[in-house]
């Protein structure tokens, strides 16, 4: 576990690797940038990098202190996430109290604040006289997704660090390396940039019985019957989840038609579903290029009206006898 493994974050890596190994480390750091980016992992890897014994300007991340950080058992890295709904004014002065005194094992403390955006105005206002005068020795490491929400004032005594969204290739080949299969990591990287929501929904049978509904969805809108209709309304009755998942068919709906759309146009390569392109090369045959063209716009309308809080079956069914209208 070393600093490599930060490869979908090179702008990000190399700030804080350099700045630690030529000892110019700032006295504080915001990470800001979309969940699931890494932001914690790296946050959590430059403080086993101060501590850590067996390397220099980097974590083994299998010794005894690396574990004990990882763990959140290490007396000198302290942790703050939210109590509730916000962070605290009363979080803030415990950590200064804790920040003041001496480090037990090394000259370095560390305090890790996730979510640093969602503090009081009084946690924040602390905190910024804290950042002002901070005690020798004493590195801070602000998580955020939303770095507008916080203080200028804060910002301005903090070296901003950007995080990027992951690219699906990268969250794909993370699901893959922890044993997920090839077709479903795909489809899941598609769905988020977050690589822990990704790993979930890989692995939830919920989300194959998802897609596999789509497959038959988009088979039974062109049999000109009321058996896509009658799919439509088992699926919403199935269980009180239905309705809580609309918004990930519909987004497998849309990756799928673009799927049929991609093969028709020859960009195999494009596929999402690759692992269902015999499938995908039957339904290509059936949906001509327009249909499928406005039958994404329609899905997307279609997760706009039920965002606004439409009737989700009868927005369904409007939107089956909209395919079948061709």
């Amino acid at each position: 576990m070393t600093w490599t493994r930060f490869s979908q974050q090179p702008r990000a890596q190399e700030l804080l690797y350099h700045s630690l190994r030529n000892e110019r480390l700032a006295h504080a750091y915001l990470l800001a940038g979309p969940k699931g980016s890494g932001k914690k992992q790296m946050a959590l890897h430059l403080a086993k990098s101060l501590f850590c014994p067996e390397r220099e300007a980097d974590a083994c991340g299998a010794c005894v202190t690396c574990r004990r950080i990882e763990g959140g058992n290490h007396p000198d890295v302290l942790f703050i996430t939210p109590d509730g709904a916000s962070i605290k004014i009363d979080q803030i002065r415990a950590l200064q109290k804790e920040m003041a005194m001496r480090a037990v094992e090394s000259a370095r403390k560390v305090y890790i604040i996730e979510h640093v955006d969602k503090m009081t105005t009084q946690a924040a206002n602390s905190l910024l006289k804290f950042l002002e005068e901070p005690p020798a020795g004493v590195l801070a490491l602000l998580l955020t997704e939303h770095s507008h929400a916080i203080l200028p004032t804060i910002l301005s005594r903090c070296q901003i660090v950007q995080f990027s969204p992951l690219s699906a290739e990268s969250i794909a080949e993370k699901l893959r390396a922890e044993g997920v299969l090839a077709g479903m990591a795909q489809v899941a990287s598609h769905i988020t940039t977050n690589v822990e929501e990704a790993m979930t929904l890989s692995q939830s049978e919920s989300f194959a019985q998802l897609r596999n509904l789509v497959i038959q969805l988009v088979q039974e809108c062109k049999q000109r019957n009321s058996s896509a209709l009658l799919t439509i309304h088992d699926m919403l009755q199935k269980s009180d989840k239905s309705k809580e998942e609309l918004p990930l068919f519909l987004d497998l709906l849309i990756l799928w038609l673009r799927d049929i759309l991609y093969l028709q146009v020859g960009r195999h390569a494009h596929l999402i579903n690759s692992d269902q392109q015999d499938v995908l090369q039957g339904q290509a045959l059936v949906w001509t290029k327009a249909e499928l063209l406005r039958g994404i716009d329609l899905v997307m309308e279609t997760k706009n009206r039920i965002e606004r809080n439409a009737n989700a079956q009868l927005a369904l069914e409007r939107l089956v006898l909209q395919f079948q209208e061709g």
